[in-house]
């Protein structure tokens, strides 16, 4: 689908097509959940599913109307837009209609596009398809004995993720899901983490992030998660990498296999 500014499929940052760059130089020496994992919190877009479908489908729109951007400053442009909208504290529509103002454009070609966008969301939110790998492994990871915990950024409700979420793993069973819209604050800020830590049995040193975005694993891992990266930049700095979504249930299988030798602490937070 891409043309003009649109980048290759091998953009780095954002293209979910595409599961890993290479593990960076100087990653910090690889944390694991101590005592093994009591809980499992994924940040749900681009890592369940691909969530960059609007974004390119959008820059496409403008690109044809003469607007020379790329993808990455596009996508930067409009997260900064977001950031309110993810708090519940500004209208979505009115972010759109900033942004695309502010590429100069005029107030009709604004509403044609604002009219054109609602719908292409509409349909990508109905036809929602999961990464490849992500139904079988978080089937199996509903198997196991740890709490599975859903996050996204994003206007909805966490009723909204819910439901989104159902159309991606339908077989999947998360304790608990999680907005940014109802807590009043997104990644990378801390209350984020802590809520996160929380939902997962209340001990972020037993607590495993599986994100993509390279500022909000950082983030979690400041606030003592575990993080795993996944469909990540080659700058992304975690714990540990997959290159395949069906690797992380041996990594947890892994993990709690080695800390089943003795007693372990997390059995109380789960209870």
């Amino acid at each position: 689908m891409s043309t003009g500014a649109l980048p290759s499929a091998g953009d780095p940052k954002r293209d979910a097509g595409s599961h890993a760059f290479g593990v960076p130089q100087s990653s910090p020496a690889p944390r694991r959940p101590a005592g093994g994992p009591a809980g499992l919190v994924f940040d749900v877009p681009d890592v369940l599913y691909d969530a960059t479908l609007w974004r390119r489908w959008l820059l496409q729109l403008v690109s044809r109307l003469g607007i020379r951007i790329g993808y990455a400053d596009f996508c930067t442009a409009w997260d900064d837009e977001l950031v309110e909208v993810h708090r519940g504290r500004r209208e979505y529509c009115e972010a759109l209609q900033s942004f695309l103002l502010g590429f100069g454009l005029s107030w009709p070609q604004v509403d044609e596009i604002e009219a054109a966008s609602r719908i292409q969301r509409q349909e990508l939110e109905l036809n929602v398809r999961p990464l490849p790998g992500v139904v079988r492994a978080i089937d199996e990871l509903a198997g196991l004995d740890v709490l599975l915990v859903a996050w996204a950024d994003t206007p909805d409700p966490a009723a909204g993720l819910a439901d989104r979420l159902g159309r991606i793993v339908p077989r999947a069973t998360f304790k608990t899901v999680l907005t940014s819209c109802d807590l009043e604050y997104a990644q990378p800020a801390s209350e984020c983490y802590q809520a996160m830590i929380a939902a997962a049995g209340g001990d972020g040193a037993h607590t495993v992030y599986v994100g993509h975005d390279p500022v909000h694993l950082a983030a979690a891992r400041e606030a003592g998660l575990c993080t795993v990266a996944f469909n990540f930049a080659p700058s992304t700095v975690a714990d540990h990498y997959l290159t395949r979504f069906e690797d992380l249930p041996p990594l947890i299988r892994n993990w709690s296999e080695r800390s089943s030798v003795g007693s372990s602490p997390r059995g109380e937070a789960r209870r």
